[in-house]
């Protein structure tokens, strides 16, 4: 086993452990803003464990790091990342807009967790995007072979 996947299965069970003993914390805790941050790491922490577990079953070969969807799919996925694109981008313009608006340091400091949270989002969706029209592209091009030289493309 890859030294990755054995600290990445360690790094897991951690994040997991942190779900479980904060979880009471949360139901315990009355302050309503208090008990959404304890839930707010609750989740990261199980968001965590689970892209530990995506790069584990990645680096111990039992799934692919590339991306492999039929051409249907690849283009409804790319279209709904699109529309979330969209969506993450006006988000980000109105927090910072609450950012700059608020004077209470203690909203702000919450909005500016919310934005890198949203600033991140933004960040991986326009990559996931741009990976897929690589692939798109790739397609294109087998097209355009089949096209020019009359292929009959195998089916699948």
């Amino acid at each position: 086993m890859p030294e990755i996947v054995r600290q990445l299965k360690e790094q897991k069970a951690l994040e997991l452990s942190h779900v479980k003993s904060l979880t009471p914390v949360a139901e315990a805790t009355a302050n309503p803003l208090v008990r959404v941050l304890i839930q707010a790491i609750i989740q990261d922490s199980g968001k965590h464990a689970s892209i530990c577990q995506a790069l584990i079953d990645v680096g111990a070969g039992e799934s692919s790091p590339k991306l492999d969807l039929d051409m249907a799919a690849a283009v409804e996925l790319h279209q709904n990342i699109k529309q979330h694109i969209r969506v993450e981008s006006r988000m980000i313009t109105r927090l910072e807009s609450m950012v700059k608006e608020t004077e209470d340091d203690r909203v702000a400091e919450l909005l500016k967790y919310m934005l890198d949270d949203e600033r991140r989002h933004h960040s991986l969706l326009t990559q996931l995007s741009n990976l897929l029209d690589r692939d798109e592209a790739a397609y294109d091009e087998y097209m355009r072979l089949f096209q020019t030289f009359m292929v009959v493309p195998p089916d699948g």
